[in-house]
């Protein structure tokens, strides 16, 4: 990966729609960072990016990159958003009020947004608006309470403000920059510096006694975190390394987590570290599988507490033959690197991480030291294979290819997804689509095109806490057989692991098993949930043949560890309607449907599990056939391919909305020129799918 791309003036010029010239920017990484030529009192240095993730505020410049500007004789910065390093040597590791007084050009914008690093809190998000005032610049105080200044943002910033529609992903109005003339920051000098320290040591075991990597946290009586020391694993977070990470509690849904502060480290099992005299709550935790450890620690001063915490299963999946796995974790990887980054995945306890290099028209980013054979990364039961998300607009959706030899970037059939997963498969890879929960990124049309063309292995249904099912059953109606997955997308979206998909492998575990299984459909997908279903015995991606009038006996079960959520309602859906249910009425771990289902015609019937606040979890079907007809809805298969042919005349006026693109800062240029020059073949394609629709349809009336 380059370091520092040089972004062409013309794909500036074309973002932020200027009518001079713009200078072009250095910036670097998936996040496309810079470094703002603008200063203030004891702040290091100023940063911004094409794409910002700190302290819970996700923000998108889709207006250009911060300049300078002169306002009634300030020098000021005008900008998205701002991320501030402030200096070490004038604040680091406080715990205090401080007050931002900022200088404000109120004819930008109506107010800002407010984050930082805060002891106690993950993401301290909030909202300011002007004082009213005579003058068009307002000089303005913010408190942040509880402040920490630790370096524990992008770029180790402490501090971000961004304008209110710049909250990723807003629409740039006139909301969508503010102008920054001064910034001036105050402290109270209140933290209280410790006086005595103490040493703790930490063993991390499982039943037998071996040591075990972890998730940890470690909590203060006042909910701080100390600073985790250097025993704690190296997490890679974008271009970042750090040594700790927050769960998200501002998405769809919250990952269970016992303490108010969601700031977390892992451990590989041992872990020391010299700390403030007092009580803490130490938290660990190791996937859905295992129970939350929670005790208190004791720290007395001079002297060395030993902490030996056992973790237990509450239930073993892979002992009836199934096993855990993230589709999507996006980390640089060189080979130095696999022993802590499979450290954390063991902590998750994912037996197979997919490590996702990205790309987009203009760059590839979290390049992999090797595809293949030669890029994976086996220990102790657990697999890092590498993958490649790419191709990735949102002219027509991310796509996902796993278990492939080398990645395919193809300047002149990059708009091809068919050709492209064809070659994937050639090289005994599988190829699917990324955010089909959330229905992100124009993913919708680019199911449309490639469901019917035969390419598409599976899609993900479960992520960022929201199963949407939409698209997959309407593919599923149609009679097509594509597998469900599920990927926590780190570090954009969750921790790994944090939305995962099961995979039943016959016989010993290997990575190269795992992936038959999942093509097979023998999968499900959770956040917290455990599946079983069956039908006659058939498990789940089974196929039955059977005659109309034949009765299958269906068992269903669903389970869920208590220290994560209570399990509400397990469901048993055929063709995407629910005909069997069981409610939790006794705040039971686990549920059980059996059910007798009568067939005239073939169908797909599946398990849902819903947890009373979070938890979801969807199985892969199993398949009753009773004639050619496989396992199609006759009923909706009009309705459906009305809705599929819609998407695909999407395509005859297809153009770049470069707004809806994740890199708006690089992507233009390339992605039109590649749209010119792929349309027609793209529109070829479409005539393909449309033959194939129309074949549904003229089936269908046949039938009937």
């Amino acid at each position: 990966m380059r370091l520092f791309h040089h972004a062409p003036a013309s794909i500036l010029f074309f973002i932020i729609g200027f009518s001079v010239a713009v200078p072009a920017h250095e910036f670097s990484g998936p996040q496309g960072s810079v470094r703002v030529d603008w200063a203030a009192e004891h702040v290091r240095n100023v940063y911004s990016s094409g794409y910002g993730d700190s302290f819970g505020m996700e923000a998108a410049v889709k207006l250009g990159f911060p300049v300078r500007t002169t306002v009634e004789g300030y020098d000021c910065v005008e900008g998205s958003y701002l991320l501030f390093d402030i200096d070490d040597r004038f604040a680091f590791d406080i715990d205090e009020t401080v007050e931002l007084e900022v200088l404000i050009d109120r004819r930008a914008s109506s107010g800002l947004r407010v984050s930082y690093d805060r002891n106690a809190r993950a993401e301290p998000m909030f909202e300011v608006s002007f004082d009213a005032g005579s003058s068009d610049l307002v000089r303005q105080r913010i408190r942040l309470d509880r402040a920490r200044f630790a370096n524990r943002g992008e770029a180790h910033t402490d501090l971000m403000l961004a304008a209110i529609s710049a909250y990723f992903p807003g629409i740039p109005d006139h909301d969508h920059r503010i102008v920054l003339c001064d910034l001036k920051i105050h402290r109270s000098n209140e933290t209280q510096q410790p006086a005595e320290f103490g040493r703790l040591r930490l063993a991390v075991t499982d039943s037998s006694g071996q040591p075990v990597p972890a998730r940890a946290g470690l909590y203060a009586q006042n909910g701080r975190q100390p600073l985790p020391s250097r025993d704690a694993l190296p997490i890679k977070n974008y271009d970042d390394v750090n040594r700790q990470l927050f769960l998200r509690a501002t998405h769809v849904s919250a990952t269970p987590w016992p303490h108010s502060n969601r700031h977390v480290f892992y451990t590989d099992g041992h872990y020391s570290a010299t700390i403030p005299v007092g009580t803490y709550t130490l938290v660990l935790s190791k996937g859905p599988e295992f129970r939350v450890h929670q005790q208190d620690v004791v720290v007395s001063p001079g002297t060395e507490t030993v902490v030996a915490a056992r973790l237990q299963r509450w239930s073993s999946m892979p002992a009836s033959g199934w096993y855990s796995g993230d589709d999507h974790v996006h980390i640089k990887r060189h080979r130095s690197d696999n022993a802590p980054v499979m450290a954390i995945m063991q902590a998750e306890d994912i037996h197979l991480t997919n490590v996702l290099q990205m790309g987009n028209p203009a760059s590839p980013y979290f390049e992999q030291y090797a595809m293949g054979l030669a890029g994976r990364y086996v220990a102790s039961g657990h697999s890092l294979v590498p993958g490649v998300e790419d191709p990735r607009t949102a002219l027509r959706g991310h796509t996902i290819s796993l278990n492939i030899d080398e990645v395919i970037r193809d300047k002149d059939s990059y708009l091809l997804y068919d050709r492209v997963f064809a070659r994937y498969r050639a090289q005994g890879g599988m190829s699917g689509y990324a955010h089909v929960a959330g229905d992100w990124f124009n993913v919708g049309r680019g199911l449309a095109l490639d469901v019917p063309l035969g390419v598409v292995d599976f899609i993900e249904v479960l992520q960022d806490g929201e199963l949407d099912t939409t698209h997959w059953y309407d593919i599923l109606d149609l009679g097509f057989n594509v597998a469900p997955s599920a990927g926590s997308d780190f570090p954009y979206l969750n921790q790994p692991g944090a939305e995962r998909v099961y995979v039943q492998v016959d016989g010993e575990f290997t990575a190269d098993a795992w992936f038959d299984g999942l093509k097979a459909g023998k999968s499900f997908v959770t956040n917290g949930p455990m599946l079983e279903l069956s039908a006659n015995g058939a498990g789940i991606g089974a196929t039955i043949d059977a005659e109309p009038g034949d009765t299958i006996e269906i068992t269903a079960y669903g389970g869920l560890n208590p220290d994560h959520e209570t399990l509400d309602r397990l469901e048993l859906i055929v063709h995407g309607e629910v005909i069997a249910s069981a409610s939790n009425e006794n705040d039971s771990e686990a549920l059980l449907i059996r059910h007798t289902l009568t067939v005239e015609h073939g169908v797909w019937l599946a398990l849902r599990a819903t947890g009373r606040t979070q938890a979801l979890a969807h199985s892969a079907p199993i398949f009753i056939v009773t004639d050619e007809r496989g396992f199609r809805n006759d009923e909706k298969t009009p309705e459906i391919v009305s809705k599929m042919l819609a998407r695909l005349a999407e395509y005859e006026s297809l153009q770049v909305d470069i707004g809806s693109e994740l890199e708006v800062w690089e992507v233009g240029e390339a992605l039109d020129a590649m749209l010119g020059s792929q349309r027609e073949s793209i529109l070829t394609s479409v005539e393909r799918a449309r033959e194939v629709y129309q074949g549904l349809l003229d089936d269908v009336a046949a039938w009937h």
